[in-house]
């Protein structure tokens, strides 16, 4: 009984291999030369003014501009984005630092 508990264990052990070198296991990053220095082209900005704002932990782009409208969401979050990265040269608003400033659109009506 030892044998055949032994032959099986090298059988696993020897496919396990073969499986995760001809195939592998880990994911692979996706490093393709159109994601890595992706630019994002703007056609048109809806703001009227701006206002430079310094963040503090845990702001977002979406908590700030809530912020500074009362009304809360003036435009679509796509729009948003979009005059945002205008304003920041193309800064992502996914990536906000905090106690740098950045200039955010204000939008009336």
């Amino acid at each position: 009984m030892k044998k055949w508990f032994w032959i099986l264990a090298i059988a696993t052990v020897a496919f396990a291999i073969y499986y995760d070198i001809s195939r592998g296991t880990l994911p692979v990053a996706d490093s393709s030369p159109e994601t890595a220095g992706e630019t994002v082209e703007i056609t048109e900005t809806h703001f009227d003014h701006t206002v430079d704002v310094e963040i503090e932990a845990g702001q977002t782009l979406l908590s700030i501009v809530e912020q500074l409208h009362d009304e809360g969401m003036p435009m679509d979050m796509g729009q948003i984005k979009n005059d945002f990265q205008y304003l920041n040269d193309g800064q992502s608003p996914e990536q906000l630092h905090e106690g740098q400033m950045y200039t955010f659109p204000l939008y009336e009506g």
